[in-house]
């Protein structure tokens, strides 16, 4: 089913010769999936990109760096699953019959200001971080590369309540996953609201792992890893922070990464993402939870598999009532 609307910002046909391997991914407009698009641009002219983006100015910049027309970018707000949906269709057709052979999602947002919620009235966070790429994945893993193809997920240490945060941020308790859909109920039982919507953040990340586990299982011949890049100042994350908060980050912060505990720059952590893109055995550690470069156990709630089905469960019940059962209802 087509939706109305040009969901195409731009589309630039694939340079011929040199376009043997296939990214599509989220979170590319800025931070580390920037600068990942980036160095595949210059440095590796077998790739070529499909990012899923909103229409903006750091978007249409990213096209103009394409000099020999590798990137595509389609039009996906990743707090409505509509549009979600309709991407993925289109990412579909991009492809023409093609093979994806990573697929990245790297999106992420922090509401710490107030209670926000999704076009499908979701909490924002819990929506944006995992349900949307819930279902990208649903939408697209018939069609990665089962022979060295991988799906990668941006998680944070901040998933394992244990782990040291140089930024000491409000942890998250666990509750069930239609509680975390909530934006009511999400982490209610914190006073703070930037507390609580840090909390929220914490909980978004633990179920990035949590599908990372489930998709390994599910998908046995492409691999699945869940990517930690660590604090990494200067990124938008903190987007929703007051205006001092964001100064520090942006412009105080990055010189001052390669000193702090648990902080890397941008360089770093996008030459850790390029890594597990291009060149690391995805399949040899598909399920794993990887810092930086090194595999890690995570938090033992990530590999609680009743919470992991749970967790599946409500994802795929979220995504039938606010997807394709209205799908079906306009057909």
């Amino acid at each position: 089913m087509a939706w109305p609307g040009d969901v195409r910002l731009r589309a630039r046909p694939r340079a011929q010769g040199t376009a043997r391997k296939r990214l599509v991914m989220t979170g590319g407009t800025s931070g580390i999936g920037r600068r990942l698009i980036e160095r595949l641009l210059v440095e590796l002219p077998q790739w070529t990109i499909i990012l899923l983006a909103r229409q903006s100015p750091r978007a249409r910049e990213l096209l103009a760096l394409s000099d020999i027309e590798r990137l595509t970018v389609i039009e996906a707000d990743l707090a409505s699953l509509r549009s979600v949906y309709r991407a993925c269709n289109e990412v579909i057709r991009s492809l023409n019959s093609e093979e994806i052979d990573a697929l990245v999602l790297n999106a992420g947002i922090q509401t710490v200001s107030h209670n926000a919620a999704s076009a499908d009235g979701l909490e924002l966070t819990f929506a944006v971080n995992f349900l949307a790429h819930f279902l990208i994945v649903e939408r697209l893993k018939g069609h990665v590369r089962s022979d060295g193809g991988r799906i990668i997920t941006t998680s944070s240490e901040v998933h394992d309540p244990d782990a040291f945060c140089l930024m000491g941020i409000g942890r998250a308790k666990w509750q069930d996953p239609t509680v975390l859909a909530d934006p009511a109920r999400s982490q209610e039982h914190i006073a703070s609201t930037v507390n609580r919507g840090e909390a929220r953040y914490c909980a978004s990340k633990l179920l990035n792992l949590m599908h990372a586990r489930h998709l390994a299982r599910e998908l046995e011949t492409i691999g699945v890893i869940a990517f930690n890049p660590s604090v990494v100042p200067g990124t938008e994350i903190a987007r929703d922070r007051n205006w001092l908060q964001q100064f520090g980050w942006r412009h105080i912060m990055p010189a001052l990464a390669p000193i702090l505990p648990g902080a890397r720059s941008i360089e770093r952590s996008s030459s850790d993402l390029l890594w597990l893109v291009t060149k690391v055995d995805a399949q040899s550690i598909s399920g794993s939870y990887v810092d930086g470069r090194e595999v890690q156990t995570g938090s033992k709630e990530s590999s609680d598999w009743a919470k992991i089905a749970r967790t599946m469960q409500v994802a795929r019940s979220l995504i039938n009532e606010r997807v394709y059962a209205n799908q079906k209802k306009r057909s």
